[in-house]
């Protein structure tokens, strides 16, 4: 039984992001996230360490960028940097979190 005014069990640590919170403690599949990658076609402006292109290479972003901020940056980079010429990252959902997971693994 709960007290009254104490929480009971586990609490979820989240992130405000876009108007919708999302849990820090989601999980995503960085092989899927590889897959979501491709299919975004992000390799049209990024390199992942050999070439040069239009974005930024990623080759060690998740040496240089943390869940939250990617789980902010990605749906929306122009409300991070106006300036921007990154367009929204069409992916919601768990194929989000998996494109977070698999960039988080490139160090």
């Amino acid at each position: 039984m709960m007290a009254k005014g104490r929480w009971s069990g586990m609490v979820a640590a989240a992130v405000l992001v876009s108007g919708a919170m999302v849990p820090l403690a989601a999980q995503g599949d960085k092989a899927k996230g590889e897959k979501v990658y491709a299919d975004l076609k992000c390799s049209m402006c990024h390199t992942l360490g050999t070439g040069k292109k239009m974005g930024p290479d990623l080759a060690k972003v998740g040496a240089t960028r943390d869940k939250a901020w990617l789980a902010k940056y990605l749906p929306d980079p122009k409300a991070v940097n106006p300036k921007n010429k990154m367009p929204k990252a069409k992916a919601t959902g768990a194929d989000l979190d998996n494109l977070i997971a698999y960039l988080l693994s490139l160090k």
